[in-house]
């Protein structure tokens, strides 16, 4: 053996060891903010001049959230937000409803539905009003935030896209979402797939 091919011999050994010792990184933990949330609660939810209503209105109640505000603690998705309009029934042919605006804060649990983050499991936390809060028991119920979608994979080829990662180019292929917990006051989703720089 020449003098010239121990280096060579030396270094195929030491990438082939850590090529064994590493373990197969194939899974990134993709941070979704509360910004992100927010933007999706008021396109897809909160879509009505900015407000969600809680019933269908009708001649006698209106009842609607406005100006949300996401959070992440202990598990769940919190929303805050101001609830307005009134609710009521018809009485004898009158209506009979009552306003009472209010601060009001719902949680749900996140899930993964057909890769997409999705929301189930809605409560109501508090109300600043009794009433409000009787009432909202009622009309909040586990799916009220089912409309709501995040499509996480097209956040993670947006932030590939060519013109974000130049000059190298990102090819992201077989993109599969799971694990999606609340940590730390964050929104944790595993991304596992292939991604190929150049």
């Amino acid at each position: 053996m020449t003098l010239l091919a121990k280096p060579r011999v030396l270094t195929l050994l030491l990438a082939s060891t850590f090529a064994l010792a590493a373990p197969s990184v194939h899974a990134i933990d993709h941070v979704v903010h509360s910004s992100v949330v927010l933007k999706a609660l008021k396109a897809q939810v909160f879509k009505e001049k900015g407000r969600y209503y809680v019933q269908k209105p009708d001649r006698c109640s209106d009842p609607y959230l406005e100006n949300p505000t996401v959070s992440f603690k202990q598990g769940r998705v919190y929303i805050g937000a101001h609830f307005d309009g009134k609710i009521g029934a018809l009485i004898g042919g009158q209506c009979q409803s009552a306003t009472e605006p209010s601060a009001v804060m719902l949680s749900a649990r996140p899930v993964l539905r057909a890769q997409q983050a999705a929301l189930e499991d809605v409560r109501l936390e508090a109300a600043d009003k009794p009433m409000v809060a009787a009432a909202l028991q009622n009309l909040i119920g586990a799916n009220s935030l089912s409309r709501l979608h995040v499509d996480v994979l097209e956040a993670v080829r947006a932030l590939t896209a060519p013109a974000r990662t130049a000059p190298y180019a990102i090819a992201v292929r077989g993109l599969q979402l799971s694990n999606l917990v609340v940590q730390n006051e964050e929104l944790h989703v595993t991304v596992n797939g292939a991604v190929e720089i150049r």
